[in-house]
């Protein structure tokens, strides 16, 4: 066996009974704690920015075909386009696209025996298949599109439905209001499905009808549109695909918008946790590496009559260095392995059981969301070995201030 790692070996934890045992017990918490941290808050944070962003890209598409907006962020357009056969179908053959749907947005006031509410209804042609949206329906069914003539079914969201008494089954009336028409235009609205997202702004707002019941209520023609969704297989393809789109698909006075343009102010925030992120991580690595060189420095001034004796021997300083450096790699190594245990055990159990809930009206979620990867995993192991270790290296040429004859008379 190799002397230095023998003598390091028991250095790091064979002595019970010294006083830098007991800091290295510290520093081996310090580490664990901070490698455990560091992999919760990484899964946390990556977990809630993807389910927050899955919700917008199931509710919206990943990109919008639109006339050109001054403001992206403003959904009501009165600009409207006719349907191109053509361009969905060109749009629809690039092997990056899942599906282009059609679409139409337009305000209204939605009005019971006892309430009165306005909302954004949002137009499907319904040949866009199975829409993503219809995973969020609590109760009934999506709207029928199947009829001859325009579905008078909505879907509402449940906040809605609560705030306004709504049942599947209850009809309402629905008030539109044109410009330059003085009298408002009214239909019969059904509630054919209830839904909900957790998307707060969304739900509050937004109710889901067929376009053709906008287009009768504006006299357009069935093929009148405000624009296209389209939905990607790989969401990371987005910048990619845009500008494809652009260059070769689009003509005046049409445009192509990534849905993090549309919805910047919720993107920017998800975007903000990642600092979050990098600042805990930060945080953490400081507290081991702090906690590191505390024991390091113990262990070498504890150990300054073994120095000497090692050095009267004809011991290398070189060879020294590495004996406390090997106990500096066992403390750190069983840390990470510790902490990695512990960290990802807690991060799988409330991914399979979800024992930490939330207030979905704060937070969109029911449940703190999770991503586990392994990748980010190894990143944050193999990262804390190094830098601890690199940081140690200084702390470690200690030894070679250290005489031999002053260490053997030190008491």
């Amino acid at each position: 066996m190799n002397t230095a790692f023998f003598i390091a070996k028991r250095l790091a934890f064979k002595e019970k009974k010294s006083f830098s045992s007991f800091i290295i017990r510290i520093a081996l918490l310090a580490v664990s704690l901070s490698v455990c941290v560091m992999i919760i808050s990484t899964a946390i944070t990556r977990g809630y920015q993807q389910v927050i962003s899955e919700k917008f890209y199931d509710c919206w598409g990943h990109l919008h075909v639109t006339t050109f907006l001054e403001d992206p962020g403003s959904l009501l357009n009165d600009e409207k386009i006719t349907k191109d056969d053509q361009l969905i179908s060109d749009l629809q053959k690039m092997p990056e696209i899942k599906s282009v749907n059609t679409y139409r947005i337009q305000s209204a006031m939605l009005k019971t025996s006892n309430d009165m509410e306005g909302i954004l209804l949002k137009g499907l042609s319904g040949n866009e298949g199975d829409i993503n949206l219809n995973r969020y329906i609590v109760a009934g069914n999506k709207v029928n599109f199947n009829q001859t003539v325009a579905s008078n079914d909505i879907m509402i969201s449940s906040s809605l439905a609560k705030k306004m008494e709504l049942n599947v089954g209850h009809t309402v009336k629905l008030y539109f209001l044109n410009k330059n028409e003085y009298q408002p235009k009214i239909r019969k609205g059904i509630v054919r499905g209830i839904y909900n997202t957790g998307l707060e702004d969304y739900d509050n707002v937004f109710a889901i009808c067929d376009a053709r019941l906008l287009n009768s209520v504006n006299d357009d023609s069935i093929n009148v549109i405000q624009g296209y969704e389209i939905y990607l297989k790989d969401k990371n393809l987005g910048p990619v695909v845009e500008e494809r789109i652009f260059d070769q698909y689009l003509h005046p006075p049409l445009e192509v918008y990534r849905l993090e343009k549309r919805f910047g102010n919720i993107f920017s925030w998800l975007n903000m946790m990642r600092m979050n992120e990098k600042i805990i991580i930060i945080i953490m690595m400081i507290i081991a590496i702090i906690n590191m060189i505390t024991a390091l420095l113990i262990l070498i001034l504890e150990r300054t009559r073994m120095i000497g004796v090692l050095k009267a021997l004809g011991m290398p300083n070189i060879q020294i260095q590495s004996v406390f450096l090997y106990s500096s790699i066992y403390i750190v190594g069983i840390g990470v392995a510790i902490g990695t245990l512990v960290g990802t055990a807690l991060c799988w159990f409330q991914l399979k059981f979800g024992w930490i809930r939330l207030d979905e009206a704060t937070y969109y979620v029911k449940t703190v969301p999770i991503q586990l990867n392994a990748s980010i995993i190894v990143m944050i192991d193999v990262l804390t070995i190094v830098i601890c270790l690199l940081l140690l290296l200084i702390p470690s040429y200690l030894i070679r201030t250290i005489s031999s004859v002053k260490a053997l008379q030190f008491t």
